[in-house]
C-alpha cells in the first residue's frame, strides 16, 4: 500500500504529457464542439462542417431518419438531419465515431468489464441532456458531450500505469478509509478529471467542456452550468447503468 507523503508519488507533468499525446480527434469534430458552443452559431456553418465528412454525413441521415420514424418524408438533406436531431445530439454523436470504440475495451484496473466505461459515459451524456432540457438556467449545447467524455482520463491512467499501479491505488483507499479521487490526487499529483480535461484541452475542445469535465466531481456555487449540470449527470449514470458485482468506482 502507498505510504501518503506530503508530495505526489509521480510526476504529474508526465501524465499531462501523457494526455497530450494521446491520438487526436478528427478535424471535422473540433471544428463542430467549436461551432454548437458558439452561442450565435450558424446552422449553415454546421451542415458545411458535416458535409465534409462522408462517413459522419451516412451517420447522420439514418439516425435522423430513425429519429423521424412515423413521418411520410425522408429526410435526406445535411440540414434537415442537423435540424432533425439538434446540434446538441449531432456533436454527441460525431464524437462517439471518434472515441466510442476506444471506451469499449475492459479496464481491469478499475474493475470494468468490456463496455462498461461507454455504457456508463453514454448514460451521463443521456442523463445530461435530460438536465439540460428541465434546468432553470440556460445550460449549453455541449453539455452532453462533456458528460460522454467525463471519465476519459481514467483510460489515460489506466494505459500510463496498468493494472497493478491502480489496484494498489484502489487498497491503498479502502485501506486507509480515504476517498479515491483524494487518493488519486496524494498518489498522483493530479486526478483523472484533471488528465480528462487535458486530453480534451489538446483536442481543441472547448473551454465549456474542458471545464466540465475537470470539475465534474467538484461541488461549489461557483460551477458553471455545464460543469454543474455533467457533475449530476455523472451520479445519475450509476443509478441507469448496471455493473458487474465486481465493477468499482475511481
Amino acid at each position: 500500500v502507498f505510504e501518503v507523503t506530503a508530495l505526489p508519488l509521480f510526476d504529474p507533468a508526465d501524465l499531462l504529457a501523457a494526455a497530450e499525446s494521446v491520438e487526436p480527434l478528427p478535424h471535422t469534430i473540433a471544428r463542430l464542439a467549436t461551432l454548437v458552443a458558439d452561442p450565435d452559431f450558424d446552422i449553415r456553418d454546421i451542415t458545411e462542417t458535416v458535409s465534409l465528412d462522408v462517413s459522419l454525413t451516412a451517420d447522420l441521415l439514418r439516425r435522423a431518419n430513425a429519429a423521424a420514424l412515423g413521418h411520410r418524408s425522408t429526410i435526406t438533406s445535411v440540414q434537415d438531419a442537423v435540424v432533425r436531431i439538434g446540434p446538441s445530439m449531432l456533436l454527441s454523436l460525431s464524437l462517439a465515431s471518434g472515441v466510442g470504440r476506444r471506451m469499449l475495451h475492459a479496464l481491469p484496473a478499475y474493475g470494468l468489464r468490456p463496455g462498461a466505461l461507454w455504457e456508463r459515459s453514454v448514460a451521463a451524456s443521456i442523463a445530461a441532456e435530460a438536465i439540460r432540457s428541465r434546468a432553470r438556467v440556460p445550460v449549453p449545447p455541449e453539455v452532453g458531450t462533456a458528460a460522454l467524455l467525463h471519465d476519459f482520463g481514467k483510460l489515460v491512467l489506466a494505459k500510463h500505469f496498468g493494472k497493478q499501479v491502480l489496484e494498489t491505488l484502489a487498497l491503498a483507499a479502502a485501506t486507509d478509509g480515504t476517498d479515491l479521487l483524494e487518493t488519486e490526487r496524494i498518489v498522483f499529483g493530479i486526478t483523472h478529471a484533471d488528465i480528462g480535461a487535458a486530453v480534451a484541452e489538446a483536442w481543441g475542445l472547448p473551454l465549456t467542456i474542458v471545464d466540465g469535465i475537470r470539475d465534474h466531481h467538484e461541488a461549489h456555487p461557483d460551477l458553471s452550468p455545464v460543469s454543474a449540470a455533467v457533475g449530476l449527470a455523472c451520479a445519475m449514470s450509476f443509478e441507469i447503468t448496471t455493473l458487474e458485482p465486481d465493477d468499482h468506482e475511481l
